[in-house]
């Protein structure tokens, strides 16, 4: 392997996840909170593709869970949920300055649970240095009423969400995921490399000599930080492809040959077992957005 091929397929991996389809921020509060409100999960969406986020910018704030008291932050920082986990907050009569945002994962990629999430993280802002900027302008924009202001918040909550997933992978405050999976550069190459080229043959000792590891040494590893086997690991990327390109309407034959497949009938059988629905179900449904948009124009 070229030591430039080595340089791109470490450039930077979770951007290019990210690329892709990003966790994405919905501002549900934003301002001064007094006394209680409860958080739990939403009907709109699996709780595998839920988390939440709130950010203090000044006061105290209380996380209790079934009525009990977990969790205080007492200074400005970030209560980083990786689940659906039902909670309510509170803070004191004189209230806290705050941003409450639920967090939509894509049902295909990175969802907390591939990424690592812990079920829920506190995190003070003087633990996560350089943040300043974002959080004032977080802050600014929700006391603020400019035009696209719900944009600009949410965006700002994306930035954080970010520069907080960065942190947690820096300082191993993460579950075996893809995050974990970045502390090694042997076996975050390989993972960058099968997210690239899903397509191809991909045996574990070719991922071993990629990384420059042995192959039992290597897939120990590899089951270490991402809790799962690089076979398994592989499946889920060409099946999480495959369902994106049949809701763009692709066809399964030409699906099959870009994810590795070389029978329909398998990839076929796999998506069903893995995503609970058919490709005929899924064509079905983009023929039938695509008359919509065509009647609409």
């Amino acid at each position: 392997m070229s030591e430039e091929t080595r340089n791109s397929s470490e450039k930077d991996v979770l951007s290019d996840l990210f690329a892709g389809n990003h966790p994405r921020g919905d501002v549900i509060f934003a301002g001064t909170h007094c006394g209680s409100s409860h958080h739990q999960e939403r009907a709109d969406l699996p709780s595998q593709q839920q988390g939440m986020l709130h950010v203090l910018q000044n006061g105290t704030m209380r996380v209790l869970f079934e009525g009990r008291e977990k969790v205080i932050l007492d200074r400005p920082g970030v209560v980083l949920f990786g689940c659906p986990l039902p909670h309510d907050i509170e803070t004191p009569e004189g209230g806290a300055s705050m941003v409450c945002a639920n967090l939509d994962f894509p049902d295909i990629g990175l969802s907390p649970a591939k990424l690592g999430l812990p079920e829920y993280l506190v995190l003070p802002f003087d633990e996560l240095p350089g943040l300043g900027t974002i959080t004032d302008q977080l802050f600014s924009e929700s006391q603020g009423a400019q035009p696209g202001q719900r944009t600009a918040i949410n965006l700002l909550v994306d930035l954080l969400l970010l520069m907080v997933l960065r942190h947690c992978q820096a300082k191993n405050l993460v579950r075996p995921g893809i995050l974990a999976a970045m502390r090694d550069p042997r076996i975050a190459r390989v993972v960058g490399e099968l997210h690239q080229k899903p397509g191809e043959n991909w045996s574990v000792e070719r991922q071993a000599e990629i990384a420059g590891m042995s192959r039992a040494s290597f897939a120990a590893r590899f089951r270490d930080l991402l809790g799962t086997s690089p076979g398994d690991f592989l499946q889920t990327i060409r099946l999480d492809l495959a369902l994106g390109l049949l809701r763009d309407g692709k066809r399964l034959q030409a699906v099959a040959g870009q994810v590795g497949y070389r029978s329909t009938t398998a990839l076929a059988r796999a998506i069903q077992q893995r995503h609970k629905v058919s490709p005929r179900e899924l064509h079905a449904d983009s023929s039938a957005e695509n008359s919509a948009f065509q009647s609409a124009v």
